[in-house]
């Protein structure tokens, strides 16, 4: 009887046990940096799990945000933007994957995003670029549709690369999310950061793409737009000269233009800007993680 209740003890122990092997092995497992995240920051998530998975993406606040394998850390990796007009509050991330028999992994962290006090920046700009026209403000108006047109569209491919670079080796003069009053008018948040630079200076682009957009605009001026895949854009305003061409790819480094003061701008600098799947976040954030996007 004795040794009867050894070998049912012994049994349970082992189903036990490899009750607990499986449930490590398949349990999807998520983290995501910085740990404290604001308004405006790009956040870096990656995940790992069974070597069976075949998909993954994440979830934020009902949308999705895709992530890929990253054969340097052998984990899944994505990027998250949170706009800099992203309420205050506590929000769930959730990871799903899919593996080759259709079964379904998930997990959630909580994110918390913190407020931001954006400062405030008044300026004083000749009235002709202030108070438009009707015919200068349906041009305005017909080129904020377009780049909002551009940036709700999604490349389903990751055409970026490892640490995303400064464009200009220039010191910030504009920081992200700035609440700018020109001549006596609230107007809108500063979306991008500006960078000095002398009249000429190469601009190079921050991570490879496709060239989307190169044109002249209104109040960011000679412009150059990068798809860099997966929702993730980059803007480089203001240009004196745009040497890149629509359609082309390029490569981290490579030369898109000269520094310039074309459209409303005082003097020469380069605003640059990003967008992550309509998120407009501050491209200082992205500069904040390269340690983690090295490949």
């Amino acid at each position: 009887m004795r040794r009867h209740f050894q070998l049912l003890f012994f049994i349970t122990v082992l189903l036990v046990s490899a009750g607990k092997a499986a449930y490590a092995e398949n349990t999807l497992r998520v983290e995501y940096l910085p740990r404290v995240v604001k308004q405006g920051d790009v956040c870096f998530i990656r995940a790992s799990g069974p070597a069976s998975l075949k998909s993954i993406y994440g979830e934020f606040r009902g949308e999705r945000f895709p992530m890929a394998f990253g054969a340097h850390s052998g984990t899944y990796e994505g990027l998250l933007g949170i706009d800099l007009n992203t309420r205050p509050a506590t929000y769930e991330i959730k990871v799903v994957a899919i593996d080759g028999s259709r079964r379904a992994y998930s997990s959630a962290l909580l994110l918390k995003v913190e407020k931001v006090d954006f400062r405030t920046q008044t300026l004083s700009l000749p009235s002709s670029m202030v108070d438009l026209d009707p015919e200068t403000l349906e041009r305005v108006n017909k080129e904020e549709r377009r780049l909002k047109a551009l940036f709700q569209g999604f490349r389903d491919e990751r055409l970026w690369s490892g640490a995303f670079l400064p464009p200009v080796p220039g010191e910030l003069t504009a920081v992200f999310g700035l609440r700018r009053i020109i001549n006596g008018q609230l107007r809108s948040p500063h979306t991008g950061v500006d960078l000095r630079a002398e009249e000429g200076t190469p601009v190079l682009a921050c991570n490879s793409g496709v060239v989307v957009l190169v044109d002249q605009f209104f109040f960011s001026g000679k412009s150059v737009i990068l798809d860099h895949g997966w929702g993730i854009y980059s803007m480089y305003l203001h240009l004196s000269e745009a040497l890149a061409s629509e359609g082309g790819r390029v490569s981290a480094g490579t030369m898109l233009g000269r520094v310039g003061s074309t459209g409303r701008s005082t003097r020469p600098h380069l605003h640059w800007g990003v967008r992550i799947n309509g998120a407009r976040v501050d491209p200082l954030s992205l500069l904040r993680l390269t340690e983690h996007l090295r490949e």
